[in-house]
């Protein structure tokens, strides 16, 4: 090989290395706006949800808090898979990757089982619920996971949808989907006074979550089953 076309190889590869490293930088600093808008806003619902009395809020708030925690571990694990040796899965995916998406699927149940009971109880023990102020924190949060989503979803487009990443926006869209039933619930709760339809809400909204957190825990199940099968072959 001549020296030239050598000199020319090790130029691409430092290129490359170059590259490889910005495209970590930003896989890093792409988490860390979202993390910080849905950290301080799941504060602000949960305040929020005490003083106004509202279930659909306070649902809302505990998707934020499991969004904090799903970004965050999504944050790490992307760390921690750019870290020289780490154990990969058959199908190429991290095992703290597979790790933080069972972790996250886990959580998102545990939220709607909580939301859940607390829907029931209010069938029959009715909270008053102020319209206004559910209205007004309902709508900002609705802004906030919409900057959230699109961030992550042009993540996905410029360097390729991980299940880590797929995990976290599933979160966050359970959280999109929350704050649109909690602006419905304060507009008709202000305008119209029916209290009922606040746990309503946070029922329907936790029967999209559960089939949206069901395709999660299927894509997670046929990841654990290549591997089943790759070891039955060999």
């Amino acid at each position: 090989m001549s020296r030239t076309h050598s000199n020319t190889l090790n130029t691409h590869h430092n290129k490359h290395d170059h590259h490889e490293d910005d495209h970590h930088e930003d896989d890093h600093n792409h988490y860390l706006v979202p993390f910080s808008l849905i950290f301080i806003f799941a504060i602000v619902e949960a305040v929020g949800s005490w003083y106004t009395g509202s279930l659909a809020l306070l649902s809302d708030a505990g998707h934020m808090f499991s969004d904090v925690a799903a970004l965050g571990l999504a944050w790490m694990a992307v760390v921690m898979a750019k870290k020289p040796n780490v154990k990969r899965h058959a199908s190429g995916v991290s095992y703290v990757e597979l790790a933080v998406s069972i972790i996250n699927a886990a959580t998102m149940l545990l939220v709607i089982a909580f939301v859940i009971i607390e829907a029931l109880d209010r069938f029959t023990h009715p909270h008053h619920v102020q319209g206004l102020g559910l209205t007004i924190i309902a709508t900002l949060g609705l802004i906030v996971n919409l900057i959230v989503a699109w961030q992550l979803h042009h993540q996905a487009e410029h360097h390729g949808e991980s299940l880590n990443n797929r995990a976290a926006f599933l979160h966050v869209l359970g959280d999109l989907l929350g704050s649109v039933a909690a602006v419905a619930a304060g507009v008709i709760i202000y305008f119209t006074g029916w209290m009922l339809i606040d746990p309503i809400l946070s029922l329907f909204i936790s029967l999209l979550l559960l089939i949206l957190t069901f395709n999660l825990m299927r894509e997670i199940w046929r990841t654990l089953r290549h591997q089943a099968v790759l070891k039955h072959v060999h």
